[in-house]
């Protein structure tokens, strides 16, 4: 009776940490109780294993399982996901995708560098491009009456939030090419080896966050600010106000189709460089629904385990935990690489920006 309370706790230690799941629990549970010999693992080599342990059997487990979107979205989200706010600025925008990303490429600088440079190249010239665009549509639109409404501070006009929200989103392109170079210069000069740890560092974090913030004020700002100017001379046409609602609930929609795939890149650990699903899914064998499924279960298990990331809405910091857990190798060697270093990648770009600006 002592060994079978013995074998009992030690199930029930390993569920509680997150080794077992519920189903694989009740299974050790009921072959304890009968008193057979729980089966051991494969050995290597072996071809045939025992139910439950391949990849494939996790994602017909899945399958039994409710792992629904709405049960995703409810136990893998955090409270900001799930508002409105979070669905507006993706988790690429958080500071624990960040994070992530700094520690799984801690051995390889390289391509943590060809991460960051091509993120943010493409951002200064996305900044870039609305900054020439809003100019122009800023002195085509605005006229004295704007002027006016500003002047005598009636926030009741369209014409007065017309050139607030337009210069405001002048003002933020502006700012965000600046951040985003004042980062790639900050960057260019590390060192492969010294840049996952100089990236990992809370100054460096809060360096990578600082554009994010006024990338994300610049697309919406200037959203409003092309809805207002199309709808001020037009005094509230009702077609126009029509396409106006649309392309919000187009841009709502676009933002929504992304949340549960960056939510699983960062819980599921597809950052890692070993496969997020082990064992190795045959992929041949699997439709995308499974394969989605069998995320998200990965996904859930983890926040099960690990918790979700704690502080500021968009600065939440990840569980050190759980990055532990996903990307810690021990202390290998670093990956050597034979690439040569790469250009400012910016210089590819200069056409692109002074087209832009001119």
């Amino acid at each position: 009776t002592a060994s079978l309370a013995a074998e009992l706790k030690a199930l029930a230690d390993l569920k509680a940490d997150g080794t077992l799941t519920p189903e694989q629990f009740e299974r050790a549970k009921e072959v304890v109780l009968s008193g057979d010999a729980i089966p051991d693992a494969p050995a290597d080599g072996d071809d045939d294993e025992p139910p439950g342990t391949s990849a494939n059997d996790d994602v017909a487990n899945a399958k039994r399982e409710n792992l629904g979107y709405m049960r995703f979205w409810s136990s893998a989200f955090t409270p900001f996901e799930k508002g409105t706010l979070g669905m507006l600025c993706p988790k690429d925008h958080h500071l624990e995708w960040r994070e992530h990303l700094a520690a799984s490429k801690q051995q390889d600088g390289a391509s943590l560098r060809d991460g960051l440079s091509g993120t943010y190249e493409t951002e200064i010239v996305f900044a870039a491009l609305v900054l020439g665009i809003n100019f122009s549509v800023f002195f085509s639109a605005v006229d004295e009456d704007a002027y006016a409404a500003v002047r005598d501070l009636r926030a009741s006009s369209a014409r007065f939030w017309l050139v607030v929200v337009g210069y405001f989103s002048i003002l933020m392109a502006w700012v965000s090419i600046a951040g985003i170079y004042l980062l790639l210069v900050c960057i260019a000069p590390i060192s492969d080896t010294n840049l996952p740890t100089f990236i990992r560092s809370s100054s460096a974090m809060r360096c990578l966050m600082a554009p994010n913030i006024t990338i994300v004020a610049m697309f919406y700002s200037t959203l409003f600010f092309y809805i207002l100017a199309v709808l001020v001379p037009s005094e509230g046409a009702g077609v126009l106000i029509g396409i106006a609602m649309f392309s919000l609930l187009a841009t709502f929609c676009v933002m929504f189709t992304f949340m549960t795939p960056f939510n699983f890149a960062v819980n599921a650990g597809c950052f890692a460089d070993e496969p997020a699903i082990q064992p190795a899914m045959d992929l041949a064998a699997c439709t995308g629904d499974d394969v989605d499924r069998a995320l998200r279960k990965k996904a859930l298990d983890n926040v099960a385990r690990f918790g979700m990331p704690k502080g500021p809405p968009g600065f939440a910091s990840a569980p050190v935990a759980f990055l532990s857990h996903l990307y810690s190798t021990g202390s290998p060697p670093l990956r050597k690489t034979t690439r040569a270093r790469r250009v400012f990648g910016i210089k590819k770009k200069a056409a692109a920006v002074s087209g832009a600006v001119h």
